[in-house]
């Protein structure tokens, strides 16, 4: 069977996602399409295609003139977002705990090896993605589909604001996020009750806002002037 092959525009659209959720392109920053056209090599026609896409799904925005830029960030939205992933997240974790089993345990571990190693090599973006891997292990135990729906809903802006601290944070303790990983993985070896990981799961995305919000003050502040 032959794997279909993707479109102009598909592609377009994956690598302009991935620019702006990697800080590639700022927020706020202009899209033209004359320049988008020549570094992705593709026609205006799908680069449209892919650009309406990623407007739909918030990543741009179009302005009175008709161009497009990046998404702005706001700390009102990051604190609007994050608020909800904990409640989503948190209840998450507690159905992992509840159908968690002993491959998907080693899985875990494999993660948070590749995490403590990422700190070793001060590697901020494969902490990044190597706590994304966690919790889509964690979602893949959740039996409310839901909230596992609501939470997909809510990745792409999830994605975009996990990365702040990280990226743009020069104070950033990267063994923060791998300690909170570990102990979420130490409860769940130890069959700790459904509560006691929702709560562990609660405070590693409220420090996570809370680092986003140190990250974005004076980011949003020196967008302003």
């Amino acid at each position: 069977m032959y794997e279909k092959r993707m479109s102009a525009a598909d592609l377009a659209y994956e690598q302009l996602k991935t620019n702006i959720i990697e800080w590639v392109y700022a927020p706020s920053a202009p899209l033209r399409e004359e320049h988008l056209s020549k570094d992705l090599q593709i026609s205006r026609t799908p680069l449209r295609q892919a650009l309406y896409r990623l407007e739909l799904e918030g990543f741009v925005v179009k302005q009175s003139n008709g161009r497009m830029m990046v998404a702005p960030i706001t700390l009102q939205e990051a604190r609007d977002v994050f608020q909800v992933r904990e409640m989503l997240e948190s209840l998450v974790a507690r159905e992992a705990a509840e159908n968690m089993t002993e491959e998907h345990l080693y899985r875990l571990e494999d993660v948070v090896e590749l995490m403590h190693r990422a700190v070793k090599t001060n590697r901020s973006d494969e902490i990044v993605k190597h706590g994304e891997h966690f919790h889509q292990i964690l979602h893949a135990l959740s039996t409310n589909e839901t909230n596992k729906r609501f939470l997909q809903q809510l990745q792409n802006k999830i994605d975009r604001y996990r990365r702040i601290g990280g990226y743009k944070n020069p104070g950033y303790s990267l063994q923060t996020p791998v300690d909170e990983h570990e102990k979420i993985l130490q409860l769940l070896k130890a069959k700790k009750t459904g509560k006691e990981i929702e709560e562990a799961m609660r405070a590693h995305i409220r420090r996570s806002l809370v680092t986003i919000e140190e990250t974005l003050e004076p980011y949003v502040n020196e967008m302003d002037k």
